[in-house]
Protein backbone atom coordinates (compact mmCIF):
# COMPACT_ATOMS: atom_id res chain seq x y z
CA UNK A 1 0.00 0.00 0.00
CA UNK A 2 1.39 3.39 -1.00
CA UNK A 3 1.86 5.79 1.89
CA UNK A 4 0.16 9.20 1.55
CA UNK A 5 2.30 11.96 0.14
CA UNK A 6 3.33 14.59 2.72
CA UNK A 7 1.43 17.87 2.58
CA UNK A 8 3.41 20.76 1.07
CA UNK A 9 5.01 23.23 3.48
CA UNK A 10 2.83 26.12 4.58
CA UNK A 11 3.21 29.27 2.49
CA UNK A 12 5.25 31.98 4.22
CA UNK A 13 4.40 35.55 3.15
CA UNK A 14 7.57 37.67 3.11
CA UNK A 15 6.61 40.64 0.94
CA UNK A 16 3.62 42.27 -0.70
CA UNK A 17 3.19 40.96 -4.24
CA UNK A 18 1.03 41.73 -7.23
CA UNK A 19 -0.25 38.28 -8.04
CA UNK A 20 -0.25 37.12 -11.64
CA UNK A 21 -2.60 34.65 -13.26
CA UNK A 22 -2.18 30.98 -12.31
CA UNK A 23 -1.36 29.07 -15.54
CA UNK A 24 -2.92 25.82 -14.30
CA UNK A 25 -2.96 24.11 -17.70
CA UNK A 26 0.78 24.66 -18.29
CA UNK A 27 1.67 23.28 -14.86
CA UNK A 28 -0.47 20.22 -15.52
CA UNK A 29 1.36 19.57 -18.81
CA UNK A 30 4.83 20.31 -17.39
CA UNK A 31 4.87 17.39 -14.96
CA UNK A 32 8.07 15.76 -13.73
CA UNK A 33 7.74 12.91 -16.26
CA UNK A 34 7.37 15.24 -19.27
CA UNK A 35 10.27 14.56 -21.63
CA UNK A 36 11.38 18.21 -21.65
CA UNK A 37 11.40 18.45 -17.85
CA UNK A 38 13.46 15.26 -17.61
CA UNK A 39 15.80 16.47 -20.36
CA UNK A 40 16.38 19.80 -18.63
CA UNK A 41 17.17 18.02 -15.36
CA UNK A 42 19.62 15.61 -17.01
CA UNK A 43 21.42 18.43 -18.80
CA UNK A 44 21.68 20.44 -15.60
CA UNK A 45 22.95 17.56 -13.48
CA UNK A 46 25.60 16.81 -16.12
CA UNK A 47 26.70 20.45 -16.01
CA UNK A 48 26.79 20.47 -12.20
CA UNK A 49 28.92 17.32 -12.10
CA UNK A 50 31.29 18.74 -14.73
CA UNK A 51 31.76 21.83 -12.55
CA UNK A 52 32.37 19.80 -9.40
CA UNK A 53 29.20 20.93 -7.63
CA UNK A 54 28.59 18.47 -4.79
CA UNK A 55 25.16 16.89 -5.30
CA UNK A 56 25.49 15.04 -2.00
CA UNK A 57 26.21 18.11 0.13
CA UNK A 58 23.57 19.71 2.35
CA UNK A 59 23.35 22.89 0.31
CA UNK A 60 20.42 25.29 0.60
CA UNK A 61 19.10 27.15 -2.41
CA UNK A 62 16.35 29.48 -3.52
CA UNK A 63 14.36 28.80 -6.68
CA UNK A 64 12.94 32.08 -7.99
CA UNK A 65 9.73 31.59 -9.94
CA UNK A 66 9.27 28.05 -8.59
CA UNK A 67 5.66 27.56 -9.70
CA UNK A 68 4.25 24.33 -8.30
CA UNK A 69 7.72 23.08 -7.37
CA UNK A 70 8.30 20.44 -10.05
CA UNK A 71 12.01 21.27 -10.42
CA UNK A 72 12.45 21.39 -6.66
CA UNK A 73 10.94 17.91 -6.33
CA UNK A 74 13.19 16.60 -9.12
CA UNK A 75 16.27 17.99 -7.36
CA UNK A 76 15.17 16.66 -3.97
CA UNK A 77 15.11 13.18 -5.48
CA UNK A 78 18.47 13.57 -7.27
CA UNK A 79 20.49 15.47 -4.62
CA UNK A 80 20.75 16.15 -0.89
CA UNK A 81 19.93 19.82 -1.43
CA UNK A 82 17.16 21.78 0.27
CA UNK A 83 15.43 24.28 -1.98
CA UNK A 84 13.18 27.11 -0.83
CA UNK A 85 10.75 28.21 -3.53
CA UNK A 86 9.71 31.82 -4.16
CA UNK A 87 6.82 32.80 -6.39
CA UNK A 88 4.32 35.62 -6.85
CA UNK A 89 1.33 33.29 -7.31
CA UNK A 90 -0.21 31.93 -4.12
CA UNK A 91 -2.19 29.22 -5.93
CA UNK A 92 1.03 27.80 -7.39
CA UNK A 93 2.67 27.64 -3.97
CA UNK A 94 -0.42 26.03 -2.45
CA UNK A 95 -0.09 23.28 -5.09
CA UNK A 96 3.63 22.83 -4.46
CA UNK A 97 5.08 19.39 -5.18
CA UNK A 98 8.23 20.00 -3.15
CA UNK A 99 8.81 18.27 0.19
CA UNK A 100 11.87 20.08 1.55
CA UNK A 101 12.41 23.78 1.96
CA UNK A 102 9.98 26.63 2.44
CA UNK A 103 7.29 27.99 0.13
CA UNK A 104 7.71 31.75 -0.01
CA UNK A 105 5.18 34.22 -1.39
CA UNK A 106 7.93 36.68 -2.13
CA UNK A 107 9.13 39.25 -4.65
CA UNK A 108 12.95 39.03 -4.68
CA UNK A 109 13.12 42.74 -5.55
CA UNK A 110 11.83 43.35 -2.02
CA UNK A 111 15.23 42.10 -0.73
CA UNK A 112 14.14 40.90 2.70
CA UNK A 113 17.00 41.47 5.21
CA UNK A 114 16.46 38.02 6.74
CA UNK A 115 17.40 36.43 3.39
CA UNK A 116 20.50 38.53 2.68
CA UNK A 117 23.36 36.21 1.70
CA UNK A 118 21.43 33.20 3.04
CA UNK A 119 21.70 30.78 0.12
CA UNK A 120 24.38 28.54 -1.36
CA UNK A 121 22.76 28.70 -4.79
CA UNK A 122 20.01 30.46 -6.73
CA UNK A 123 17.91 28.65 -9.35
CA UNK A 124 16.60 30.75 -12.26
CA UNK A 125 15.11 28.17 -14.59
CA UNK A 126 13.08 29.61 -17.46
CA UNK A 127 12.50 32.89 -15.64
CA UNK A 128 14.92 35.51 -16.99
CA UNK A 129 13.33 35.58 -20.46
CA UNK A 130 10.12 36.89 -18.82
CA UNK A 131 11.79 39.80 -16.98
CA UNK A 132 11.52 43.31 -18.42
CA UNK A 133 14.41 44.67 -16.29
CA UNK A 134 16.89 41.80 -16.07
CA UNK A 135 19.76 43.88 -14.61
CA UNK A 136 17.74 44.91 -11.54
CA UNK A 137 16.28 41.44 -11.20
CA UNK A 138 19.67 39.71 -11.27
CA UNK A 139 21.06 42.19 -8.72
CA UNK A 140 18.13 41.32 -6.43
CA UNK A 141 18.76 37.59 -6.88
CA UNK A 142 22.44 38.01 -6.04
CA UNK A 143 21.47 39.85 -2.85
CA UNK A 144 20.21 36.50 -1.52
CA UNK A 145 23.41 34.59 -2.40
CA UNK A 146 26.44 34.09 -0.19
CA UNK A 147 29.88 35.05 -1.55
CA UNK A 148 31.13 32.14 -3.65
CA UNK A 149 27.58 30.85 -4.13
CA UNK A 150 26.24 29.52 -7.41
CA UNK A 151 23.71 30.92 -9.87
CA UNK A 152 22.12 28.17 -11.98
CA UNK A 153 20.16 29.47 -14.94
CA UNK A 154 18.22 28.02 -17.87
CA UNK A 155 16.72 30.07 -20.72
CA UNK A 156 15.27 29.43 -24.19
CA UNK A 157 17.96 29.65 -26.86
CA UNK A 158 18.45 31.09 -30.34
CA UNK A 159 16.46 34.01 -31.74
CA UNK A 160 16.03 32.05 -34.98
CA UNK A 161 13.65 29.78 -33.04
CA UNK A 162 11.39 32.65 -31.93
CA UNK A 163 7.75 31.79 -32.60
CA UNK A 164 4.18 32.42 -31.55
CA UNK A 165 4.79 29.99 -28.71
CA UNK A 166 7.30 32.42 -27.16
CA UNK A 167 4.79 35.24 -27.36
CA UNK A 168 2.01 33.12 -25.85
CA UNK A 169 4.32 31.99 -23.03
CA UNK A 170 5.27 35.58 -22.16
CA UNK A 171 8.87 35.38 -23.35
CA UNK A 172 10.55 38.70 -24.09
CA UNK A 173 13.71 37.25 -25.62
CA UNK A 174 15.69 34.11 -26.43
CA UNK A 175 19.42 33.87 -25.70
CA UNK A 176 22.73 32.72 -27.11
CA UNK A 177 26.11 32.39 -25.39
CA UNK A 178 27.06 36.03 -25.97
CA UNK A 179 23.77 37.57 -24.85
CA UNK A 180 23.56 35.55 -21.64
CA UNK A 181 27.12 36.55 -20.76
CA UNK A 182 26.18 40.17 -21.43
CA UNK A 183 23.33 39.95 -18.89
CA UNK A 184 25.89 39.22 -16.16
CA UNK A 185 28.58 41.65 -17.36
CA UNK A 186 27.76 44.41 -14.87
CA UNK A 187 27.36 42.07 -11.90
CA UNK A 188 30.08 40.84 -9.54
CA UNK A 189 30.06 37.24 -10.74
CA UNK A 190 32.28 34.86 -12.67
CA UNK A 191 30.70 32.86 -15.49
CA UNK A 192 31.79 29.26 -14.97
CA UNK A 193 30.01 27.53 -17.84
CA UNK A 194 27.52 28.18 -20.65
CA UNK A 195 26.18 25.30 -22.72
CA UNK A 196 23.31 24.48 -25.03
CA UNK A 197 21.08 21.44 -24.72
CA UNK A 198 18.31 20.00 -26.86
CA UNK A 199 20.17 20.09 -30.20
CA UNK A 200 18.09 17.26 -31.63
CA UNK A 201 14.92 19.24 -30.81
CA UNK A 202 15.92 22.16 -33.08
CA UNK A 203 14.11 20.71 -36.15
CA UNK A 204 11.01 20.16 -34.02
CA UNK A 205 10.98 23.80 -32.91
CA UNK A 206 11.39 24.94 -36.50
CA UNK A 207 8.39 22.77 -37.40
CA UNK A 208 6.47 24.22 -34.44
CA UNK A 209 7.23 27.74 -35.68
CA UNK A 210 5.81 26.91 -39.10
CA UNK A 211 2.73 25.20 -37.69
CA UNK A 212 1.86 27.97 -35.25
CA UNK A 213 2.38 30.58 -37.94
CA UNK A 214 -0.28 28.87 -40.02
CA UNK A 215 -2.90 29.18 -37.26
CA UNK A 216 -3.66 32.88 -36.72
CA UNK A 217 -6.20 33.82 -34.08
CA UNK A 218 -5.61 30.78 -31.87
CA UNK A 219 -5.76 31.48 -28.11
CA UNK A 220 -2.57 31.66 -26.06
CA UNK A 221 -3.74 28.69 -23.98
CA UNK A 222 -4.15 26.56 -27.11
CA UNK A 223 -0.75 27.66 -28.45
CA UNK A 224 0.98 26.66 -25.20
CA UNK A 225 -0.92 23.36 -25.02
CA UNK A 226 -0.24 22.38 -28.63
CA UNK A 227 3.30 23.72 -28.59
CA UNK A 228 4.44 21.91 -25.45
CA UNK A 229 2.38 18.75 -25.05
CA UNK A 230 3.55 15.73 -27.08
CA UNK A 231 0.84 14.47 -29.48
CA UNK A 232 0.31 11.10 -27.83
CA UNK A 233 2.13 8.41 -25.84
CA UNK A 234 4.11 7.06 -28.80
CA UNK A 235 5.47 10.52 -29.64
CA UNK A 236 6.31 11.12 -25.99
CA UNK A 237 8.21 7.82 -25.79
CA UNK A 238 10.10 8.72 -28.98
CA UNK A 239 11.06 12.10 -27.54
CA UNK A 240 12.34 10.44 -24.38
CA UNK A 241 14.44 8.10 -26.50
CA UNK A 242 15.82 11.16 -28.32
CA UNK A 243 16.65 12.68 -24.93
CA UNK A 244 18.53 9.56 -23.80
CA UNK A 245 20.47 9.43 -27.05
CA UNK A 246 21.57 13.07 -26.94
CA UNK A 247 22.40 13.21 -23.24
CA UNK A 248 24.31 9.93 -23.58
CA UNK A 249 26.43 11.13 -26.50
CA UNK A 250 26.67 14.93 -26.17
CA UNK A 251 27.26 16.80 -22.92
CA UNK A 252 28.03 20.04 -24.78
CA UNK A 253 26.05 20.28 -28.04
CA UNK A 254 27.16 23.10 -30.38
CA UNK A 255 23.58 24.46 -30.49
CA UNK A 256 20.30 23.69 -28.77
CA UNK A 257 16.80 24.85 -28.01
CA UNK A 258 17.78 25.89 -24.47
CA UNK A 259 20.84 27.30 -22.75
CA UNK A 260 22.24 26.50 -19.30
CA UNK A 261 24.54 29.01 -17.63
CA UNK A 262 26.31 28.77 -14.28
CA UNK A 263 27.99 31.67 -12.51
CA UNK A 264 29.57 32.18 -9.08
CA UNK A 265 29.26 35.25 -6.93
CA UNK A 266 32.66 36.80 -6.27
CA UNK A 267 34.13 35.89 -2.88
CA UNK A 268 34.53 39.53 -1.89
CA UNK A 269 30.90 40.36 -2.58
CA UNK A 270 28.36 41.14 0.12
CA UNK A 271 24.61 41.75 -0.05
CA UNK A 272 23.74 45.32 -0.89
CA UNK A 273 21.35 47.58 0.97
Amino acid sequence: MTSPRPAPPQVVVLSPVEEGEFPKEWYEIASADHFWMEWRLRAFLDQARDLGVDLGASLRGLEVGCGVGTLRRQLEQATAWTVDGADLIRAALDASQAQRGRNLLYDVNHRSPELAGRYDFILLFDVLEHIAEPARFLESCLFHLRPGGWVFLNVPALNALWSGYDKAAGHLRRYDRSSIRAEFAEHDVVIEDVRYWGMTMVPLLILRTLMLGARPGVSSEAVIRDGFRPPGKVAHAALKALMRMETGLLRRPPVGTSLLATARKALGSFPGP
